[in-house]
C-alpha cells in the first residue's frame, strides 16, 4: 500500500493544499546544494539512511542548502496544485539535527498558474502568511493560524540563514476559481481541486475516503478508501460536502484495483443541507440512518476493478453526497458530475444585470464586445437564468454572427503598447484593455518598437486590429503570437481573432460580474 505522511491532530478534515497528486511543484530555490527542493513534497515520511552520502555530502531525505557565508537567506517558491485559503502548515525538520534553520516565514501569493519564476520573484505583492518563527530541529513543526489567509495560488518558504527541511505541507481549504463553475457543461463537483471535501465517514481504518476525490484512477490499492471488515450487519459510508450546491447528471464510482476486496454493492443518498441548522447538519452528517436523506441512486451491484457509472434517479438540488458501500471494502475513485447553482451572491448580481434599463444593459454589453449585433443579441435574450446561462448565450450570439460583426469588434481595441483608447471603445472598455496590456508597460524599447511596426504591418495585410487574449501574457509572448500570425490568410487570421474575442468577451463578463459580487 501506498505511504503516506500522517496528518497532524489540528489539520484533520482539512485538504493538503500542498499535495503532489494536485499538482504541486517547486518552482525555485536560492539553492538545493546538499538536497534537492523537490523533496520538501514527497508524500511520505521522512527516511533516514544511515552511512548513506552523495558526492556532495551526507544523503539527506528533504531540501537542504549549503551552508552561508555571506548576509541573507534562503528560500523556495511552490505553486500549489489547489489553490485556497491556508490554514495552517507543516514544517518538518525530522532527521535534521545540526542542519534545520533557526527560524522559519511562508508568505502567499495569488498569481497566475503559469507564473514563472522570474515574475514571481519580482512580484511586490507577496503577504505573511506565518511571520517569522522558530522551528525546532528533527521535529514536526506545526503552525495554526488564528485566521486563515487569503487565496493564494504561490507559497514562499524563507528558511534562516539556511539549512534543511525534510517536508513541508499546507493545509487549508480549497478555493477553485469561480469560472470553474460557470462554464457549460458538467463538472466534477465532488473533486477536491474543485473544493470537494470529507465530511464524515464510518470508517477508513486502511485509507481515507479523501482519496476518493483525489484526481486520476491512483497507483495502487493504497490510493483509495478502504475500511476494515465489518462483522456486523449494515454497510459502511462516507459523505462529500459537494464543492458547490448542485445539480448531479452522473457519477462514477470506480473500484480500480479493489480485486479481492471491492464492495458488493452500493447506495447513494443526497441532501440540501441549504439553511439547516447547523447542530441539525452535523446529526444528519454523522448517523447512518436513512432519514433526512433522498435516494439518489438506488442500491446497485458492483465488481471488483471496473469503473461504474451510475445514474441519479432525481434532479435535484444538493450539498452533500452519502455513499453507502455494502458490506465494507475499498473504493479507488468517486466522480460526482453535474453543474453547480448559482451562489446568493452571483444570483444577486444577475439580478443587477436582469434589472437594468435598456441603455445601462446595453453600456455593460458593449464594454465587453463591441459588436453591435452582438449587443443586440446579449440584450435581446434577457432575463437570463443563471450566470451559466449568460455565459452560454454570450457564446451562442457570437458565434452566430458573421465577418462584417466580427471586424466591428475587431475595431473596438488599442493596438497592443498602445496607450490611448480605441475610437469607437467605451471608457470601461479601454479601463479593462490597459489591465489586460499591463505586461507591455514594463517591456523594453526594442520590443516595443518591434511591435509597433508589426502592429502597422499587420493591419495593413488584414485590414483591422491585432487581437490577442492579452489577460496574463507577456509583451515579448504577444509579440511572438504577432509574428506567427501575421504571416497567415486573411480568412484563418479572421478566424483566429474571433477565437481570441470570444474569449476576451467571457473574461470582461467574468470581470463584471466579480466586481457587482464584491460590491465594487
Amino acid at each position: 500500500m501506498a505511504t503516506h505522511q500522517p496528518v497532524p491532530a489540528e489539520f484533520k478534515g482539512l485538504v493538503d493544499l500542498s499535495a503532489d497528486l494536485l499538482g504541486t511543484f517547486v518552482l525555485y530555490a536560492t539553492d538545493d546544494y546538499f538536497a534537492e527542493k523537490e523533496n520538501l513534497l514527497k508524500p511520505g515520511p521522512p527516511e533516514w539512511r544511515e552511512g548513506a552520502y552523495t558526492d556532495k555530502g551526507k544523503w539527506m531525505d528533504g531540501w537542504e542548502s549549503q551552508r552561508k557565508r555571506e548576509p541573507g537567506h534562503d528560500f523556495a517558491i511552490i505553486r500549489l496544485g489547489a489553490p485556497g485559503r491556508v490554514r495552517g502548515a507543516l514544517v518538518d525538520t525530522t532527521h535534521f539535527k545540526g542542519n534545520a534553520p533557526q527560524q522559519i516565514m511562508l508568505e502567499g501569493l495569488e498569481a497566475p498558474h503559469t507564473a514563472t519564476p522570474a515574475q514571481l520573484l519580482a512580484d511586490e505583492r507577496w503577504v505573511p502568511i506565518i511571520e517569522q518563527s522558530t522551528v525546532k530541529p528533527d521535529f514536526p513543526n506545526v503552525f495554526t493560524l488564528a485566521q486563515p489567509s487569503q487565496r493564494v495560488t504561490h507559497v514562499r518558504l524563507r528558511i534562516y540563514p539556511d539549512g534543511g527541511v525534510a517536508r513541508l505541507r499546507i493545509y487549508g481549504d480549497v478555493l477553485a476559481e469561480d469560472r470553474t463553475f460557470w462554464r457549460p457543461g458538467s463538472v466534477d463537483l465532488g473533486a477536491v481541486e474543485n473544493g470537494g471535501t470529507i465530511a464524515a465517514k464510518s470508517d477508513e481504518f486502511f485509507g481515507p475516503p479523501a482519496n476518493m476525490l483525489l484526481p486520476g484512477r491512483g497507483v495502487n490499492m493504497g490510493d483509495g478508501w478502504e475500511t476494515k471488515r465489518r462483522r456486523t450487519p449494515g454497510s459502511d459510508w462516507a459523505v462529500v460536502k459537494l464543492a458547490r450546491r448542485g445539480v448531479l447528471e452522473r457519477i462514477e464510482l470506480d473500484t480500480h484495483f479493489f480485486k479481492g476486496n471491492a464492495p458488493q454493492a452500493t447506495l447513494i443518498e443526497a441532501v440540501d443541507a441549504t439553511g439547516m441548522d447547523a447542530d441539525v447538519l452535523q446529526t444528519l452528517l454523522g448517523s447512518a440512518s436513512p432519514s433526512g436523506w433522498r435516494v439518489l441512486v438506488d442500491k446497485t451491484a458492483l465488481v471488483q476493478h471496473r469503473r461504474h457509472q451510475l445514474e441519479p434517479i432525481h434532479a435535484m438540488p444538493i450539498t452533500h453526497v452519502r455513499v453507502h458501500i455494502f458490506p465494507h471494502g475499498g473504493v479507488n475513485r468517486l466522480r460526482l458530475f453535474g453543474y453547480a447553482l448559482d451562489t446568493e451572491a452571483e444570483s444577486t448580481a444577475l439580478k443587477r444585470l436582469n434589472a437594468l434599463d435598456e441603455k445601462e444593459a446595453r453600456a455593460v454589453f458593449q464594454a465587453c464586445c463591441g459588436s453591435s449585433a452582438w449587443v443586440d443579441g446579449m440584450s435581446a435574450r434577457r432575463q437570463f437564468p443563471s450566470v451559466r446561462a449568460l455565459f452560454a448565450a454570450a457564446d451562442e450570439v457570437w458565434w452566430s454572427l458573421g465577418a462584417k460583426d466580427f471586424l466591428e469588434a475587431f475595431a473596438a481595441h488599442p493596438r497592443i503598447g498602445q496607450t490611448k483608447k480605441a475610437a469607437p471603445q467605451s471608457e470601461k472598455s479601454a479601463e479593462w484593455s490597459r489591465g489586460e496590456q499591463r505586461s507591455v508597460a514594463q517591456a523594453d524599447a526594442a520590443t516595443l518598437e518591434r511591435l509597433a511596426k508589426l502592429n502597422d504591418e499587420y493591419y495593413e495585410k488584414f485590414g483591422f486590429t491585432f487581437i490577442v487574449f492579452a489577460t496574463g501574457k507577456s509583451a515579448p509572448e504577444m509579440l511572438e503570437l504577432l509574428e506567427q500570425r501575421v504571416r497567415r490568410g486573411k480568412t484563418d487570421e479572421v478566424e483566429t481573432a474571433a477565437a481570441e474575442q470570444a474569449k476576451i468577451t467571457r473574461v470582461r463578463l467574468e470581470k463584471w460580474l466579480r466586481e457587482q459580487i464584491s460590491g465594487r
